[in-house]
Formats: structure tokens, C-alpha cells, sequence
């Protein structure tokens, strides 16, 4: 048995935000704009986010495929 003392180190945040991807920052940099004192916790390295894999992809209507189906179709 070892009878060192552990050191704790406190913070103090007003937000904490869970999650460094895309939501999370942007409401990370909302908060700090807003003067608040803003820490991130992250189970990656930071940086590292799932956003980009999140994307899901876009549809658009370019009418390349089938001359019928072009954005004019959907502005009717």
C-alpha cells in the first residue's frame, strides 16, 4: 500500500459540450462567442469525428440520367 497523496486538478466550465464532430463544435463556438468558458470532451483524438461518414450523400435532379427528370420537373 502506498500512502502518496493524489493530486486532483478542478476546472470550472459554464458548457461542456459531448461530442467533437460537427454539432459539437459549432455549438462549442457558439457558447465561447457568447462569452461562456467552454471545455469538449471527445472519445476520439480531436478531430477525428464521424461527421464526414455522416453525410449520407445528395440527390439532385440534373436530368444526365433521364432527360425527364431535371429540376424544372420539380418546380412546377
Amino acid at each position: 500500500m502506498t500512502t502518496e497523496k493524489s493530486s486532483l486538478e478542478r476546472y470550472k466550465y459554464d458548457v461542456l459540450v459531448i461530442g467533437a464532430g460537427g454539432a459539437g463544435l459549432r455549438a462549442a463556438v457558439e457558447a465561447r462567442e457568447s462569452g461562456l468558458r467552454v471545455a469538449i470532451i471527445c472519445k476520439s483524438l480531436f478531430g477525428k469525428a464521424h461527421t464526414v461518414m455522416a453525410e449520407g450523400g445528395a440527390a439532385a435532379s440534373m436530368g444526365n440520367a433521364n432527360s425527364n427528370d431535371n429540376w424544372m420537373v420539380h418546380f412546377r
